[in-house]
């Protein structure tokens, strides 16, 4: 085995042991269940200052709150962006630093969108 797949063998367990688990529930203002709602995980870089923690996957990830309104992912320690977003409620973004093999667990609260309101308001209609 050479040395550069011995090393890259050695990142990776490196990587996997020290997964970290972000989860939590998506709900409307009201808080009702928001099941499909789709929650994006995109990695910070500018975090990189913090180099042994912030390694980072460094693909986006998208996962979709079940039936139950929640959601869950394993991910590498770094720092990431998270954005909530479900059909006709207004996007949640938050900033979220992740250690070694922590467990962090958001409550997320969907807002209905300006826009969908608006379009459901039928005081303008004239009979």
């Amino acid at each position: 085995m050479s040395i550069v797949c011995l090393t890259m063998l050695l990142l990776l367990v490196v990587v996997t042991t020290r997964a970290a688990t972000l989860s939590g529930t998506v709900r409307d203002s009201e808080g009702a269940a928001i099941s499909n709602a789709h929650v994006i995980v995109h990695w910070d870089s500018s975090g990189s200052n913090y180099l042994n923690d912030n390694l980072g996957t460094k693909q986006d990830i998208t996962v979709t709150s079940d039936s139950k309104r929640q959601f869950s992912v394993e991910l590498a320690p770094g720092f990431y962006d998270v954005i909530v977003t479900a059909r006709s409620f207004s996007p949640h973004c938050e900033k979220i630093r992740l250690k070694g093999k922590e467990i962090k667990t958001r409550a997320v609260k969907l807002k209905i969108s300006p826009v969908s309101s608006k379009e459901l308001d039928f005081s303008d209609c004239r009979v």
